[in-house]
């Protein structure tokens, strides 16, 4: 929806500025008005009586401050903004990148207990009904795709990402987060071929187009995103009703090249907005003041101690893309010292060979993930196989470290790790330096993770003695 003030053939992008160094509802709440105010304010998007669907990012089980998901106290001051402005209804709505866990995520999160209160609802898209849409003659094979129906009742749809860094794209923005909408069966099929993930997403975009995007960017993300961002104080928030702008205006402030943003360069393709920074004007807080230099995510896959291979049919969208979520996660949180206990071990995806296969066996566990490996190595009974085209991250991860042989620890770790970000969730504000600012985020939830380790080591090399005699 086009709010009819921008110039014919260009983009508006607002940025504002978050008082002081935490976040405060009072302080959200100055920032948000002057945010929209240059764009004409909130009352020209929320006609009175209309129902308003606002999407945050709620992907993992990481607070606000992590720099990964959207705050809730965001989310609550936009709540009462718009029913201020006269909304009947507003949904919070979401679909988390763990499969059937949207509901544990956002308690985890703080958000559920966030929205409590404020007469608006919670709506967990992985639970509700779905009908099936035309995205128009020329999406091709993609013509007739389910979604959630909520996003067709809704009247308005804001969009509430969080400025943060991503390892497939520069950043994970307005217009990644719409894949929050795919139904997750979708999702993955679409995952399978790369192209056509993006080319959805895109179609997404253009058939549910958000009436407005709103960056949460006061704490950001820097460095390996989408789930193990290092968070720092940027101070500010960012919009605009065009969501490839929006992304494209975050990359250049955060010192990223913006040419690589495919999702962005997708959804522009087929309409939904301008990719072009020189038609992109920026309103409020001037560019010189806000930009600042983040650390990009590092797309590869080999800063793990482990041996990584990849062929041909593995995609960084798909079962690839899924570990190396998992992968980073082990990383920041020490988690590595246990799955290397038992040796160093092999990944395998898509159809590649292992010229050394039996040396990689005996050096320690060999995991086959996904049904595009090699038959021969899938169906040998001395690897870890799962199957999936690609493998959901949630089904990834626990058959994986089952197969591993630390099975029994999946479930008490999860639960100490939900329980650790729940508290990092209920820390105020992200002053002082910026290793205090990371460490206050994170420090729950690393600690329980740590025990968790510990624990989970000693029983496995106090396994490996006895096995040994």
């Amino acid at each position: 929806m086009s709010m009819g003030s921008e110039p014919e053939g260009r983009a508006q992008v607002a940025l504002a500025r978050v008082p002081g160094r935490k976040e405060q509802p009072e302080a959200l709440a100055r920032a948000l008005h002057d945010l929209l105010e240059p764009l004409g304010g909130l009352g020209r998007l929320v006609p009175r009586g209309s129902k308003v669907l606002l999407k945050p990012n709620q992907t993992l089980f990481k607070s606000a401050l992590s720099g990964s998901t959207t705050s809730p106290r965001l989310i609550r001051v936009l709540i009462e903004h718009c029913f201020a402005a006269g909304a009947r209804e507003v949904w919070v709505a979401e679909s988390a990148g763990h499969a059937q866990m949207t509901r544990q995520v956002m308690a985890r999160t703080g958000m559920a207990q966030a929205v409590q209160g404020t007469g608006a609802h919670v709506i967990y898209l992985d639970e509700i009904a779905h009908g099936v849409y035309d995205f128009g003659a020329d999406a091709g094979e993609l013509r007739y795709l389910p979604a959630p129906e909520i996003l067709e009742r809704a009247d308005v749809l804001i969009n509430v990402p969080k400025a943060k860094t991503h390892f497939v794209d520069p950043i994970s923005g307005a217009c990644k987060n719409w894949v929050g909408v795919m139904p997750m069966a979708t999702r993955l099929y679409l995952q399978r071929q790369g192209d056509a993930y993006y080319r959805g997403n895109a179609l997404y975009l253009r058939r549910f187009r958000p009436t407005l995007n709103l960056f949460d960017g006061a704490v950001a993300g820097q460095g390996q995103g989408p789930g193990q961002n290092q968070p720092f104080w940027w101070g500010h928030l960012l919009a605009s009703t065009d969501p490839v702008a929006a992304d494209v205006m975050l990359c250049r402030l955060f010192g990223l090249p913006w040419l690589p943003l495919r999702m962005a360069r997708e959804a522009a393709a087929i309409g939904v907005g301008l990719f072009d920074p020189d038609r992109i004007d920026l309103l409020g807080v001037p560019f010189a003041t806000a930009r600042v230099s983040v650390h990009a995510a590092d797309p590869g896959v080999h800063r793990y101690p482990c041996r990584v291979l990849v062929g041909k049919g593995a995609t960084i969208e798909g079962t690839l893309g899924h570990w190396k979520t998992i992968a980073d996660a082990w990383l920041e949180n020490g988690l590595w010292t246990l799955f290397t206990a038992r040796g160093r071990p092999t990944f395998m995806f898509g159809a590649v060979e292992d010229p050394d296969f039996e040396a990689h066996l005996r050096e320690g566990p060999y995991v086959v993930l996904g049904d595009t490996c090699l038959d021969r190595y899938k169906y040998d009974p001395r690897v870890v196989y799962v199957p999936g085209w690609p493998v959901p991250q949630s089904y990834l991860q626990q058959e994986m470290v089952a197969g591993m042989g630390f099975g029994a620890l999946y479930a008490p770790g999860l639960k100490l790790y939900q329980a650790g970000t729940s508290l990092a969730t209920r820390l105020k504000g992200a002053a002082g330096r910026p290793e205090q600012r990371r460490a206050a985020a994170r420090v729950a939830g690393a600690a329980a993770l740590a025990v968790a380790a510990r624990l989970a080591l000693g029983r496995a090399l106090g396994g490996s003695r006895r096995d040994g005699g």
